[in-house]
């Protein structure tokens, strides 16, 4: 009899456990989903260009001696080299190359400027030094990260206002988030044009004295949030 006692004293509790965790669970819930979106101008615009040996009569223009004036013209324009790197490996192509004198050995660039205005006079500048290939290959910006969290704190905002409203029109309130998830997030770069020939025609054309202006479609950032609100 004694071991019979001791036996319902553990399992009484587990009964009311058993039973608050399914009163939990029984709360009603809206779901809802909510959406966030931003647009940015960007501020970082790469370049990349390519430099290439090439005959000047019987005479071979180094690649030395173009990324030399490469560089001095683009101090002079107030460039800062800093912005200037190599596209990939080809510091090292060059090298090997060099044991052929017959290659016309090549370099790749990229260059980061921070607005239209350089983008235009960059392209001015490559085209005197005669360097190939002139594209402007992507756009980002500084402090994109920082715009992704203020988007996806719009879309958190966006999902308990629209919780709030549905539950109003029902006479009810919305309650504590009981669960949060990410969905159908992206940044949307726009690929840029080949614009090299495009600013080097209008460079030349007489009638047209200011320098060409570029245009650039803005970043967008869009992030869904999911959410599960308790309705209280």
């Amino acid at each position: 009899m004694k071991h019979i006692l001791i036996l319902s004293f553990f399992i009484v509790p587990s009964y009311f456990a058993g039973a608050q965790i399914s009163e939990q669970a029984a709360k009603p819930y809206i779901e809802v989903v909510g959406n966030g979106e931003l647009e940015v101008i960007p501020n970082e615009i790469y370049v990349s260009f390519t430099l290439k040996e090439r005959m000047d009569g019987k005479k071979k223009i180094e690649i030395e001696s173009q990324e030399k004036e490469l560089k001095k013209q683009l101090q002079k324009a107030g460039f800062d080299l800093a912005n200037l790197t190599l596209a990939d490996a080809s510091a090292d192509f060059v090298t090997i190359k060099r044991k052929n004198k017959e290659v016309l050995a090549a370099k790749n660039y990229i260059m980061k400027v921070t607005n239209t205005s350089d983008v235009a006079s960059l392209f001015e500048l490559l085209d005197n030094v005669n360097v190939l290939n002139g594209d402007i290959t992507r756009v980002a910006h500084s402090e994109i990260e920082k715009y992704r969290k203020e988007v996806k704190t719009l879309a958190m905002k966006a999902a308990k206002e629209k919780a709030g409203y549905l539950l109003e029109a029902i006479g009810e309130k919305v309650g504590k988030p009981l669960m949060i998830q990410e969905r159908e997030n992206y940044d949307d770069f726009m690929p840029m044009p080949r614009m090299m020939a495009n600013v080097k025609m209008i460079a030349e054309d007489n009638e047209m004295d200011a320098q060409p202006e570029i245009s650039f479609q803005k970043i967008k950032l869009k992030y869904s949030i999911f959410a599960r609100f308790e309705i209280q």
